[in-house]
């Protein structure tokens, strides 16, 4: 049984709380969790099957596995206060913006490695963007793949492409939710109720994007293969073109790079 400590227990820490029982991962792995509101916590952790802690010494020591998902900005802190009892354990850091290069100050007697996860782990279709390079060890290595790989692909990334690979997977289902909220907006227009248009726009996004990532085709070839000459389909991505379609989603991407 590995014991696994969570330090914050928000939504991207509920989202792989949720994976892990949706995959039937509980019978292998305890997780426990710590985070300053104790009243709030033990409700959260309820519906996932999670031991709330009180201290964060005791979290500490209670694991083999320690994931950082609280906020950035508490990070410095947060690790301040439990070096001396994370030492010779597996810390993984969910928090953004913070890189091998910090994780090696703070910790340098701990395995550490720097991820990105999104909140599509909680349906095992998920990604996991992963730092390199990391401290980890092929026995680290191997415990971070038996977590994670159930939830969904783990992507290995260069430092200099650790942002943008993250900001792509982490942000990505923000934009899909928005244009996939567009699609049943137009059905409506056209009569579909409420309901039939949401469930369909939310299958047609899913599935698209199931049928991407299995076959690992190119978004190009994907789109040209639905489009027939001179049909609905590539008038629609035409109209879309026209209006800046691609354009937007590129700046999006733009904007998020330009505040880290």
């Amino acid at each position: 049984m590995i014991e696994i400590g969570m330090i914050g227990f928000g939504k991207m820490a509920q989202a792989i709380a949720a994976g892990w029982q949706n995959a039937g991962l509980l019978d292998r792995i305890h997780v426990q969790a710590y985070a300053p509101h104790y009243d709030k916590l033990c409700r959260n952790c309820k519906t996932y099957d999670v031991t709330p802690m009180k201290t964060l010494h005791e979290l500490c020591e209670a694991s083999h596995v320690i994931i950082l998902a609280c906020k950035p900005a508490q990070v410095e802190g947060v690790l301040s206060e439990c070096r001396d009892w994370v030492d010779g354990k597996l810390v993984i850091c969910l928090a953004a913006g913070i890189n091998h290069e910090k994780l090696d100050a703070w910790l340098p007697y701990a395995a550490h490695v720097s991820v990105m996860p999104n909140t599509a782990m909680m349906v095992q279709a998920g990604c996991l963007i992963v730092e390199e390079p990391n401290t980890m060890s092929e026995r680290d290595t191997k415990v971070l793949e038996d977590l994670f790989e159930p939830l969904g692909s783990i992507v290995p990334v260069p430092a200099a492409l650790f942002g943008i690979a993250g900001t792509i997977s982490g942000c990505g289902p923000a934009f899909l939710g928005l244009f996939a909220e567009a699609l049943a907006d137009a059905g409506v227009k056209y009569g579909l109720p409420r309901a039939t248009a949401a469930s369909l726009a939310a299958r047609t996004v899913y599935g698209a994007g199931a049928m991407l990532s299995l076959n690992e085709m190119e978004p190009a070839v994907f789109k040209n293969e639905i489009c027939s000459p001179g049909g609905t389909t590539i008038r629609g991505i035409v109209t879309l073109e026209k209006d800046g379609f691609r354009k937007a989603v590129i700046e999006a991407i733009e904007a998020i790079e330009e505040k880290k």
